[in-house]
């Protein structure tokens, strides 16, 4: 557990503009994020299978492995780090124990969703939910579960396909009346759906507490419908958004051209000569080599 970066999500949550948290898939992105002076990071789950297991994101996943991922990254990273926890990997049991792996592992908050399981990717067809009242005794139970009163609990729905904006609307007052700390609709393609989403949800009354709902945004690199820049975003209503896609996806496009011209050429010069290989001395200062040298020599007998 991880106090003073649970404190500082909070932190930067209650000061005025948009909190911005590109995606994460490894340590490399992770250190890459921070060096590049972003305030928070965000661990998505289809990024994490593709890149540590290589499979899809259909629910194969499991909470060790990608605790496991969290806690490498956790481990180097000065800023918080939000992280995709998927449904909870069963019923409030398991998601009391997702809530204090996630902690104990240094992450500063997880969303949880309401997708049956075996889960999909929220974009993916056929995605189904369970009732409302399931996903809300979950949110009730993670936030009982966390010993950090500051570990955030975020409460995502991807019922828009199947049922709906109003009823994501909905099921997002209901998760805030259980306690959640920000909400997290999913999945909308026109900007009219994106930004009464929000203005509904930040105009909310709860009967049940004081406070005006927080609201997450997912920018999906899929579709063209689905990116806005941050200052739409914020102007809309929204006050966090994530990029769960955006570095896999580039991966997944730059390394596929770089092994299809390797093996049609059988040389790597002319991708060399483009200049599309990071500078040796550049690679090594993301990684931290010469402060790693520094502490060698620092200690050496």
């Amino acid at each position: 557990m991880d106090i003073k970066k649970n404190a500082r999500l909070r932190e930067l949550i209650s000061q005025p503009g948009i909190v911005v948290a590109p995606g994460c898939h490894d340590g490399l992105t992770a250190r890459l994020i921070q060096q590049n002076g972003f305030q928070v990071a965000y661990m998505g789950g289809n990024g994490t299978m593709a890149s540590y297991l290589g499979i899809p994101d259909i629910g194969l996943g499991t909470a060790t492995e990608m605790v496991t991922r969290a806690r490498y990254l956790a481990d180097i990273l000065d800023i918080p780090l939000v992280c995709d926890a998927d449904t909870g990997y069963g019923d409030v049991s398991s998601v009391v124990r997702t809530v204090r792996a996630y902690e104990a592992a240094g992450v500063s908050g997880i969303h949880l969703e309401d997708q049956v399981m075996p889960k999909k990717c929220g974009a993916m067809e056929g995605v189904q939910v369970v009732p409302v009242e399931e996903i809300c005794a979950k949110i009730r139970a993670a936030l009982e579960a966390r010993k950090d009163p500051n570990f955030m609990i975020i409460a995502r729905t991807d019922c828009f396909n199947t049922l709906g904006i109003d009823a994501s609307i909905e099921r997002c007052k209901r998760f805030w009346d259980a306690g959640a700390d920000m909400l997290m609709p999913e999945n909308f393609v026109t900007r009219e759906d994106v930004a009464r989403v929000a203005r509904e949800l930040v105009n909310y009354k709860s009967p049940y507490r004081d406070d005006t709902p927080v609201v997450l945004y997912d920018v999906c690199e899929f579709t063209e419908g689905q990116i806005f820049s941050n200052q739409e975003l914020e102007e809309m209503g929204y006050k966090f958004v994530i990029h769960p896609l955006a570095s896999i996806l580039h991966e997944a496009r730059t390394m596929n051209n770089l092994y299809k011209e390797y093996k049609e050429k059988g040389s790597t010069m002319d991708l060399f000569k483009q200049g599309i290989f990071e500078n040796r001395q550049v690679y090594q200062d993301i990684l931290g080599y010469s402060e790693a040298m520094a502490l060698r020599e620092k200690y050496k007998t």
